[in-house]
Order: structure tokens, then sequence, then C-alpha cells
């Protein structure tokens, strides 16, 4: 009994065990099926920047596209999607230089830090590059500003830039075809006051076109004074207020008879002198002083203030002895007036 019942517990362990076999079997078999059933997803990486390693120092390169396609493949779609995102991606493109010398070249690209569950193909796989030996200099830069910003009868005064010069590295070529250094500005309308701004310094050859070099600093202020339409005007005093008891009138001698304005054209024609405002309400002797020239708001003057010599005219003694005359006359009358009642 004893022999038959340890074969029976043989027996059921032996096809337990191949149980298991045949379960981790099958389901081998359809992990594998399923492994060869994953469809291959794809997506493009557009403008990848390549980055060029080369002697920096000693030489300056030019002449190929700085971005690059990538096309990528993955069954994994997660990775697929971080790798084709810009601000995601983890691999790069790279363009050794550090065996070329002088010269045009076509270089084969590279890709680094690709994920190895995804391939990718870069297109164009090569680029062809000038490398020119590398060369300094300083140029000073020239304002250009477009009058066509200024509002109608407004100009140009002045434009400084700060700094004055910059340092251009270029290869060797493009450095001797350098013809000026321009700070320009096009981008305003309207411009009727003084401003400041940073612009983009580029430089041309002797026809105007842009240069492919590199400049230090890029940006400068360029600082735009504006000249405003002005016009000379008579000043013409006039009296305001209260003429004083025994003041005929008064004479007004001023120190500038003229003075400048400035503001905008459509306001100025209209102005041909200014009234200047004397207030005589308190003058009874010769008075000496400084009057506000008054005018519109959008209108600056110089000077804003002109000196007038204030001289009252007193009524004469003729008028003064009519005036006593009348008032004897106006007496007596009351006197008869009086005594007759008595």
């Amino acid at each position: 009994m004893k022999k038959d019942n340890k074969g029976l517990w043989l027996i059921r362990l032996l096809s337990f065990f191949f149980a298991i076999l045949l379960f981790y079997n099958a389901n081998s078999i359809s992990l594998n099926n399923d492994d060869n059933g994953f469809t291959e997803l794809s997506a493009t990486a557009e403008k990848v920047p390549v980055n060029v390693t080369y002697n920096q120092d000693k030489y300056f390169i030019s002449g190929f596209d700085q971005t690059v396609n990538v096309d990528l493949k993955s069954s994994n779609k997660i990775l697929l999607d971080k790798e084709s995102n810009s601000e995601t991606r983890s691999f790069s493109v790279v363009m050794d230089l550090t065996k070329y010398g002088e010269g045009t070249h076509e270089v084969s690209l590279q890709l680094t830090g690709l994920p190895t569950a995804i391939k990718g193909t870069i297109k164009p796989s090569k680029l062809t590059v000038t490398i020119e030996k590398k060369k300094s200099n300083k140029f000073p830069v020239e304002p250009a500003i477009d009058n066509k910003i200024f509002t109608s009868g407004y100009e140009l005064e002045k434009a400084t830039v700060d700094p004055a010069s910059v340092t251009i590295s270029g290869g060797e070529d493009s450095i001797k075809h350098v013809s000026k250094v321009i700070a320009g500005i096009s981008d305003k309308t309207d411009v009727s006051t003084d401003f400041s701004q940073k612009v983009k310094v580029y430089a041309v050859d002797e026809k105007g076109e842009a240069l492919n070099v590199n400049i230090e600093p890029h940006t400068v202020r360029v600082d735009v004074n504006v000249t405003a339409p002005t016009k000379e005007v008579k000043v013409v005093p006039v009296q305001s207020g209260v003429i004083p008891k025994g003041i005929k009138d008064y004479s007004f001698s001023l120190e500038q008879s003229k003075v400048h304005i400035t503001g905008p054209k459509d306001i100025l024609d209209e102005i041909n002198s200014i009234d200047l405002k004397i207030d005589t309400t308190n003058i009874r002797e010769t008075l000496s002083s400084s009057y506000v020239v008054v005018v519109p708001k959008e209108v600056k003057v110089s000077p804003e203030t002109v000196f007038v010599t204030v001289t009252p005219n007193k009524e004469t003694s003729d008028s003064s002895t009519t005036k006593r005359e009348k008032s004897t006359t106006s007496k007596d009358s009351d006197k008869i007036s009086d005594s007759s009642k008595k």
C-alpha cells in the first residue's frame, strides 16, 4: 500500500510539472505573436537645430542650413511623441568639423541621445559648409532713420548710437566686404517727440546687402532727437483789467517783440501773432516786469516770458481844470439853491 501511494504522488507531481510547462510555453508563444503584431508608428521632428563642433577661435563657418528634419519610427507612441516635440526631445543633431580645414566640405550629420526604442533618419543626412580663417575687426555704427516715421512737418534733428562701435567676426573675405554697419529704425509711425530704442545691428556691403558675420553686441541703443516745425511771430501787448482813476491809457515797451513757436504745422499756420495781456488794475506808475506768453497747449514758445515796461499816461491838466470847473459850478449851483430855499 505504501508503494502504491508513493507512485500515485509521483504521477501527480509529474502531471503538475508538465501542466506548468505547457502553460508557460503557450503563453510565451502568445506573447511572441503579440510582439510581432505591434504596429510601427512614425513622426517627424521638424527644424531640429544643427549643433556644430569646430575650433571657434580659429575658424568661421557659413553657408549651411542651421536646421534639419528627422524622421522617427517606433512602436512606442508616448516615446515617439516626446522625441518629436521640440520642448521634450532628448536627442540632438551634430555636425563635427574638428577634422576639417579651410574650404568647402560636404559633412555627414549624426544623431546623439536618441532612445534605443526609436529609429531616426536625418533629412538631409549631409550638409555643405564653408570653413574660413576667422578675422575680427571693430566698426563704427551708423544710425539709419527712415524719414517716413515722422509726423508731417517734423524732422530728424540728430541720432546717436550707444555703443558707438561694435566688433565684427567672420571669414576674412566677408570682413573685407563690410562697407558699413547700420542700426536702422523704420517700424514707428507719427513720431513727434524724442525717443530711444534698442535696435539690431547689421553689416552690409557696397550694394547694401547684409553679410553673414557675427556682431557683438548685436543690439545698440539709438537716441533720436526730433525737430518740430518752428516759426517766428510778433508779440502784441494788449491792456486788460481796470484802468485806475487819473490814468488815461498806457504805453508798452517790449524788450523782445518777437518769439519762436514750435508745434504741429497745422496749428502754427493759424498763428500770425500772439496777444500779450497786461493787467493794469494796480499800475499807477511806470513798472517793468516779465509777462508769460500764453500759447495753445500743443505749442511751445521761446522765450516763455517777455520783459515789458508799462508806462501810465495820466490825464492832462486841462481835463483836470475842466473837472474842477465843473465841480465849482456844481457847488455854486448848490449854494444858490440853498439861499433860495431860505
